[in-house]
């Protein structure tokens, strides 16, 4: 499968809004706070080690949503790799010291027939979309914040604990800085 330009964009320095989802849309999520956790921690050393700038992210049960800044010679694909990775091991650890031998089991028939593999949490690819101006910016916020609402998880989108609607409307930044002055 080709790069479909990343390798271009990237090295550009580059705003990307990035959607990644689990295997069949597995609501894997919900069994607890420590999966969210394992995102949030994940996502802040990533942000951190490719230097790049989150401005905007929601966490839903099967999928997450963020927008973020690349720095030049920094590449979306980098970081979603070792996002995905860390957050797969670290899931599946999780799994196991919680005895979750449902999801356990559904992980290693996700993997089935694939070489070197035996536990699959995320697909094989993410979604990603170069925003080049301030109305597709805003556009995508919004529709990361409006999320947790549509799928009715929450009366108020800054109810929704793992979505940037906190650092926006509340100047909430306790759960992972945001950068909301662009």
């Amino acid at each position: 499968m080709g790069l479909r330009g990343r390798s271009r964009f990237g090295a550009e320095g580059l705003v990307f809004f990035v959607t990644t989802t689990v295997v069949h849309f597995g609501k894997i999520f919900a069994l607890g706070e420590q999966y969210y956790r394992i995102l949030l921690d994940s996502l802040k050393f990533e942000l951190n080690q490719h230097r790049a700038t989150l401005l905007a992210y929601v966490f839903m049960p099967s999928h997450i949503h963020l927008v973020i800044a690349m720095p030049v010679n920094e590449h979306i694909s980098d970081l979603m790799r070792d996002f995905k990775k860390f957050t797969s091991t670290a899931i599946r650890k999780e799994l196991e010291e919680g005895g979750q031998q449902v999801w356990l089991d559904r992980l290693r028939r996700n993997a089935v027939g694939r070489k070197n593999q035996v536990f699959k949490l995320w697909m094989d690819r993410f979604d990603d979309l170069v925003i080049d101006n301030d109305d597709t910016l805003r556009r995508k916020i919004n529709y990361i914040h409006e999320n947790p609402l549509r799928a009715g998880l929450v009366e108020r989108m800054e109810d929704w604990k793992y979505s940037s609607a906190r650092n926006y409307l509340m100047n909430d930044h306790s759960i992972i800085r945001v950068s909301t002055e662009w």
